[in-house]
């Protein structure tokens, strides 16, 4: 199960719902295949989301969790902080993990697909 995933490995991907997709060859431990009820993704029971600037977290249940690297460069925040509000503003955020970096726009694909892992994660509300 990967722990980390570097920033090569992580688009932030915008829309009404906000993405966070991650390439990894390894299956995350508990997150639930990528299902999809009437085009919507399913929620990850048990787990949350802290979308941040220099790192995000994707925690599971029990010991289960993702560290995200962040921005490598200060020209990138204006568009992480767009998004983290983005993120804000739907409760969360759909957290795919695929295995390459192919395109991810089509969620039907994704779910008949078998191969990705995933659904929408709560965001952690940020007091402030």
């Amino acid at each position: 199960m990967p722990s980390r995933i570097p920033r090569e490995d992580a688009r932030y991907l915008g829309g009404t719902v906000p993405m966070l997709v991650l390439v990894s060859a390894a299956p995350v431990e508990q997150l639930p295949v990528f299902q999809l009820d009437a085009g919507r993704p399913l929620p990850c029971g048990g787990w949350q989301f802290l979308a941040g600037l220099a790192v995000s977290v994707v925690d599971g249940p029990g010991d289960s969790g993702i560290l995200v690297e962040g921005i490598a460069h200060p020209d990138e925040a204006e568009e992480r902080f767009a998004w983290m509000g983005a993120v804000d503003h739907a409760g969360g955020a759909v957290v795919l993990v695929v295995d390459s970096h192919s395109p991810v726009y089509d969620w039907d694909v994704l779910a008949s697909s078998g191969k990705a892992q995933g659904g929408f994660v709560s965001a952690i509300q940020r007091s402030g």
